[in-house]
């Protein structure tokens, strides 16, 4: 008994420490590093293949990531796109890249997570079969989920996702043809930053139930499905995951908890947890 009343006390006194916090600790104390790319490099995020972060066809601030299938060298005499960063895509083929881990503060209710990506190409979208998707999926312990797929024949939103143009403000709603627009490059310049064809800005957003203390992550990949001729790319900026924090019920006197969060080093270390 003497035991029990003891652990409730030092519960009592661990909230009251909690709630004492600033708000802004608790808000932003994920930890999710660099995804707006202002740095100016890829810190915090990691891959392979023809990556990294440009000063041109930027979306917002002044850098953007970017991802490519370029090969950079000739095939069959034709000449590819030329490298952005020195590195060839994988086996000629595929880039990926993996943001850093975003870690809840307190036990969450949910994740969010958006993005901003242009997807330019010079493959036609009646190309059967060369379709060079871009796919991003977001990690999580139970395994991944789509949040977008872009070939050059079509936009998929994965499952509860949202994805908005935002030259029209309007929703992608499948099946939909991407709006590209395509016109001659001058030889040796960059049209646009890359390509001749490309689609407008889109937002990606998705709202996903989640409850684990564990983290989260963004994987994103781009493939040449059939050549190494014919290169395609993203651009990709303002990635952000959030969590929205589930109201802490630790007792069942509302006046002990004040609604306050549960933060996830206590559920973690806890009878709450474990079912004491």
């Amino acid at each position: 008994m003497v035991k029990k009343i003891f652990l409730l006390i030092s519960v009592v006194c661990v909230m009251s420490c909690i709630m004492a916090l600033p708000s802004q600790v608790l808000a932003n104390g994920n930890g999710f590093c660099n995804g707006d790319f202002e740095y100016g490099d890829l810190d915090c995020w990691s891959g392979q293949g023809d990556i990294g972060v440009a000063d041109f066809n930027v979306i917002t601030g002044a850098y953007s990531a970017y991802m490519t299938t370029a090969p950079g060298e000739m095939n069959n005499g034709f000449s590819a796109q030329a490298l952005l960063s020195g590195n060839p895509a994988y086996n000629f083929l595929c880039s990926w890249m993996e943001s850093g881990h975003a870690y809840p503060v307190n036990v969450p209710q949910a994740v969010n997570v958006s993005f901003k990506v242009r997807y330019k190409t010079d493959e036609s979208p009646w190309n059967t079969g060369c379709t060079d998707p871009f796919e991003v999926k977001l990690a999580t312990p139970d395994g991944t989920i789509e949040l977008v797929d872009i070939q050059t024949d079509g936009i998929s939103p994965g499952p509860g996702a949202t994805v908005k143009n935002l030259a029209t403000g309007g929703f992608i709603r499948p099946p939909v043809l991407p709006p590209f627009t395509c016109e001659e490059e001058p030889v040796g310049a960059l049209q646009n930053g890359l390509f001749a064809c490309e689609t407008p800005v889109f937002e990606v957003k998705k709202r996903l139930a989640y409850s684990s203390c564990e983290p989260v992550f963004l994987t994103l990949t781009i493939c040449d499905r059939c050549d190494d001729i014919v290169d395609s790319a993203a651009f990709i900026d303002d990635v952000q995951i959030t969590f929205e924090d589930k109201p802490g019920i630790l007792f069942t006197s509302p006046s002990l908890t004040g609604g306050q969060p549960i933060p996830c080093e206590m559920y973690d270390s806890t009878w709450i947890k474990k079912g004491r």
